[in-house]
């Protein structure tokens, strides 16, 4: 099934510019884009463009559709992954700071952390808005953390 998609008119500096972004240092997924959109202005149909490059038909109907809308600016534009994070470097670093420290040393009675008392004493001390004991657990193995241990055990 073929789909129409009327896009503006291919021109020699929007082609001419394409060819410059290929001699630039991109990533593949901006070089992908170029040439997609390169073959499109040479005149092949989508589906044959798909097969060619070994994507997705659809990759190749929102390279155009891109296009349509940015220019030749779409190629340099960086793919955002994901949401933002929502806990900074620093909060980071006093998590991994904490858990390694024993319970004690902060003035509680306990002989070792767990996850969620880690995660009351974070919450209630206001290092961090809010987390689960789950991305807790996460963002400690990711630092190659140990929980810190009392003295006596």
């Amino acid at each position: 099934m073929l789909r129409l998609l009327t896009l503006r008119k291919r021109r020699a500096a929007d082609i001419r510019q394409l060819h410059e972004a290929l001699e630039n240092d991109l990533s593949p997924r901006q070089r992908r884009r170029a040439e997609v959109l390169l073959l499109y202005a040479a005149g092949v149909d989508a589906v044959t463009i798909a097969r060619l490059m070994d994507i997705h038909i659809n990759t190749v109907y929102a390279d155009r559709r891109a296009f349509e809308r940015q220019g030749v600016n779409c190629v340099y534009q960086r793919l955002r992954g994901g949401a933002p994070a929502r806990i900074t470097p620093t909060q980071r670093e006093a998590m991994v700071r904490l858990a390694e420290t024993a319970p004690g040393e902060v003035g509680l009675p306990y002989g070792r952390w767990s996850l969620s008392k880690l995660r009351e004493y974070l919450l209630s001390h206001r290092v961090i808005p809010a987390i689960s004991r789950e991305h807790l657990r996460r963002v400690l193995k990711k630092r190659g953390c140990t929980f810190a241990m009392s003295n006596a055990s």
